[in-house]
């Protein structure tokens, strides 16, 4: 005896925001690499409805934004818009990245007080704003940055975060399972104290099956 044939509706999935969710305008302050990455890896998440650059040079931050308007064709529908310091106000995350060039440096604190001194005017103009949303502070060192910010801008410190040691973290992790000749997905080090030179690198957790394939006699 058969089963009986059941139709189920059709369903179409779609990894855009749902219409119901909010999705956040996102201001990043600094057009240079790391601020128009961090725009294009927004604009292709889906994750903002609108994404604001905001740089002291004018033409360029223009130049990246008719660049993603191009892009954002075939990616996910998203305002890009150039814009200044009041646009922060409506922010949900206000992103920083801007800071002095490292080209050069031995270490990441050799630009800390130059860089100091242009998130301290960067912040006091944000603030004056009086900014809703949430700080992240991805320059350069972010750590003692992340703490200068949250001092300058007197925000309560849940609103002030740092990107922290995740890049160094991730790179840790690709040369780790390079080293091993394992997914990169299944080496889970971390890496911890400031970003750059001085910092502590846990001992790696490999999956089991990696670890049994490392200990086989063939290897």
């Amino acid at each position: 005896m058969g089963f009986p044939e059941v139709e189920f509706p059709e369903q179409k999935i779609s990894t855009r925001p749902s219409r119901g969710a909010r999705a956040p305008r996102i201001a990043i302050v600094g057009a240079g690499f790391v601020g128009s990455t961090t725009a294009y890896a927004l604009m292709m998440s889906g994750m903002a409805a609108e994404i604001v650059l905001i740089d002291q040079d004018s033409r360029r931050a223009e130049g990246h934004v008719n660049d993603l308007r191009d892009a954002e064709v075939f990616s996910h529908t998203t305002r890009i818009f150039m814009g200044d310091f009041s646009d922060c106000c409506s922010a949900d995350v206000t992103i920083i990245t801007a800071g002095v060039s490292q080209s050069g440096q031995t270490s990441r604190l050799e630009g800390l007080r130059d860089t100091g001194a242009i998130l301290h005017g960067l912040v006091s103009e944000i603030c004056l704003q009086n900014p809703r949303g949430i700080l992240l502070i991805a320059s350069n060192p972010v750590d003692v940055l992340t703490y200068a910010v949250w001092k300058w801008s007197g925000l309560p410190a849940h609103r002030v975060i740092g990107s922290g040691t995740s890049l160094d973290t991730s790179r840790f992790r690709r040369r780790l399972a390079e080293h091993y000749g394992v997914a990169s997905a299944n080496v889970h080090p971390t890496s911890s104290e400031s970003m750059g030179t001085a910092r502590f690198l846990s001992y790696p957790r490999l999956e089991w099956r990696d670890f049994l394939s490392l200990n086989s006699p063939r290897n």
